[in-house]
């Protein structure tokens, strides 16, 4: 029973990880909720059976290192504070998986979020219940590799710095360009690929020291800018101040109302200008990357989908106005190659470019990509297949 409680959430885990495609978002809520759940159950049981009949229990399992000099094992101790620590770590953990189904629902990978939640919950019972060094050892370092994974913890220690600062009534110094370095997770980059290849536009900043991503959309767009800035937001990348609607006069006397994000500089996004943008006439000019097809990942995808896509009869159509017609066939070369989609390009009309179009024979297997990733809100775009 003892092992039961340090092996279900680890149980959990594994299934929501690996099998996370084929049991869906709800299926990896239920197996790990209900794994944190059990294990919640069996220690409340030890802690009647260890913490108040004061009768500890010792499972050894095998020697690591069995040497002449040297015994390192595997083994665990159930005494009375590891019991009374169980009760605390698997109920405040159980509470927050049933929280985060709800709180994280909008979130594209949520399989992925609660196995490495059900994880770091499995190496803080190892960290509670090792019975030696190593193994106490090892269950720290689970911790700190899930956090790093989850990218979560620049963000937690940022955090606590600026809450502890706050309470002695200092004031922090603001952080520059060459001080943001990142690292940052395939997501983030999926998200600026994307809207870079759609209305996002990188700007270079004064001596060239960072780049800061600028996102843009008329009022009619409202519900997806919140939702970029809020994805950004969220980790770190920009203030928590919503966007606010903003009135700009174009030619012809036409107001066009508009929403702006503005990222926080970083220095290590310049290797993303560099890859969209050259020096033609001593003006920054957007391209298309020779190197594209490694960075457009699905989320990628329906970010660009969503920023410049709209459905066009039976099929989909893709905005690259911009870009040359050699980029528009090199785009729609990697579909092919990466994602099996039959894709082409269309031109828009004298000195207007060319466009995407995705025939309608790859409409089922686009849509199967991107949908997880779009906002209900915008399904409209895959028009039939939605």
């Amino acid at each position: 029973m003892y092992l039961t409680i340090l092996i279900l959430p680890l149980l959990g885990s594994f299934v929501s990880g690996f099998l996370g495609r084929k049991i869906g978002i709800t299926g990896s809520h239920i197996i790990t909720c209900t794994c944190l759940i059990l294990s919640s159950i069996l220690a409340t049981i030890a802690f009647f059976e260890v913490g108040l009949s004061s009768s500890p229990v010792t499972v050894y399992l095998f020697n690591w290192i069995d040497s002449e000099y040297m015994t390192i094992s595997w083994e665990f101790l159930f005494d009375q504070l590891t019991v009374s620590m169980f009760i605390p770590v698997l109920y405040i953990s159980s509470l927050i998986h049933i929280f985060s189904t709800d709180y994280m629902a909008e979130d594209p990978h949520n399989q992925r979020f609660f196995s490495y939640l059900s994880l770091f919950t499995f190496f803080m019972l190892v960290l509670v219940s090792g019975a030696n060094f190593f193994v106490m050892f090892v269950g720290w370092e689970g911790i700190t590799e899930c956090l790093k994974w989850d990218n979560n913890i620049n963000l937690t220690y940022s955090i606590i710095c600026l809450n502890i600062k706050d309470n002695v009534n200092l004031n922090p110094k603001k952080l520059t360009s060459k001080d943001r370095i990142g690292p940052h997770n395939i997501d983030i980059i999926s998200l600026i690929i994307g809207s870079a290849l759609g209305d996002t536009h990188l700007e270079k900043r004064k001596n060239g020291i960072g780049t800061r991503v600028i996102f843009e959309q008329s009022s009619d767009n409202v519900e997806y800018l919140m939702w970029f800035h809020s994805y950004l937001a969220s980790r770190g990348y920009c203030g928590n101040t919503k966007p606010k609607l903003q009135i700009r006069i174009r030619q012809k006397g036409k107001v066009f109302y508009h929403y702006r994000i503005n990222s926080y500089t970083f220095s290590s996004f310049n290797w993303i200008h560099g890859m969209f943008y050259k020096i033609i006439d001593n003006k920054y000019i957007k391209i298309v990357p020779l190197n594209i097809g490694e960075y457009l990942t699905p989320l990628a995808l329906a970010i660009w989908f969503m920023d410049d896509g709209s459905s066009l009869g039976k099929g989909a159509r893709i905005a690259t106005n911009c870009f040359t017609l050699e980029e528009v066939n090199s785009l729609c070369n990697v579909l092919k190659s990466r994602y099996k989609i039959n894709a082409t390009p269309n031109k828009c009309g004298k000195d207007k470019g060319y466009i995407i179009y995705i025939q309608i024979n790859s409409m089922k297997i686009f849509t199967k990509i991107v949908k997880p990733y779009l906002l209900p809100s915008l399904y409209y775009k895959l028009g039939s297949c939605k």
